[in-house]
């Protein structure tokens, strides 16, 4: 578990100092898919520094199982926003094999984690032996987080995984997110997103975060039950709620649906049953 204990941390920025985290508290579970939520400017990148041991908080404290977590790094994975810029080598092959390489793994256990790390995220043998710079943006989006997961790293942290990506590899990326928990229940898996329909949808739990505080934290029914706190943080809810709260405004009760499925299959039920 990687847990924030009365966390805060402050930078410079041209207007001045600027206090990104106010004494935070939480906790990333493993075993979970927590999704990060809140306003531009509202802390997360900074938490998400702070998970990985990028940075350090300069009061109270981030561990990971009881160690600070800036210790811990060989056993957390990031992945950053638009990380095919990150994409540097070669071949897609050198790109995958540069992280373990680097951690002192060789030989045939590198090709067993060049392999699986290709297989998960869906990059064809064609692919490992071409510039990465000749892939297409989802193919390079797919190599970069390809080279994180051959470090088969315990924690996977990333901010706005799908950012800009069209439908068919966001469901492919958080696909793999879930795939990854189920082969290995011990992981934690957190990520940073401005979408609520993708929190809802893909999160077990949410850290709603405000102005650097923890504004709520449970599961998406639980946080997004709270609309005018939402709304307070200057976030929306998620179209399938809107779709719900309307239908429950014309008399139908439809239980309380908030993804896309539990939207559509209320409403297949609701209509089988007139």
């Amino acid at each position: 578990m990687i847990e924030f204990s009365n966390a805060s941390y402050s930078y410079t920025s041209p207007l001045g100092t600027v206090q990104a985290l106010c004494g935070v508290n939480a906790r990333l579970r493993r075993g979970e898919i927590t999704a990060v939520i809140g306003h531009t400017g509202s802390g997360k990148s900074t938490f998400m520094d702070l998970a990985a041991g990028l940075a350090e908080p300069e009061r109270g404290s981030v561990t990971l199982d009881g160690f600070d977590t800036a210790s811990q790094r060989k056993k957390i994975g990031v992945v950053f926003q638009y990380p095919e810029y990150q994409l540097f080598a070669d071949t897609v092959r050198d790109d995958i094999a540069f992280g373990p390489m680097n951690f002192g793994i060789k030989g045939s256990e590198l090709n067993e984690r060049i392999k699986y790390s290709a297989e998960i995220t869906g990059l064809d043998d064609s692919l490992l032996s071409r510039s990465p710079f000749e892939l297409s943006g989802g193919q390079k989006r797919m190599a970069a987080a390809a080279g994180v997961l051959a470090m088969k790293p315990e924690i996977l942290l990333l901010d706005e995984p799908a950012a800009g990506l069209d439908p068919s590899l966001r469901e492919q990326i958080f696909s793999i997110m879930r795939q990854l928990l189920d082969s290995n229940g011990n992981m934690i898996i957190a990520f940073v997103t401005h979408s609520m329909e993708d929190a809802a949808n893909y999160a077990d739990r949410l850290i709603l975060l405000d102005h650097g505080c923890v504004a709520a934290y449970g599961t998406p029914g639980e946080v997004f039950a709270k609309r005018e706190l939402l709304y307070s943080c200057g976030l929306d809810i998620p179209a399938p709620l809107k779709i719900a709260d309307g239908l429950r405004s014309l008399g139908d009760d439809i239980g309380g649906a908030i993804t896309d499925d539990e939207i559509f299959l209320s409403v297949k039920n609701m209509l089988s049953s007139i």
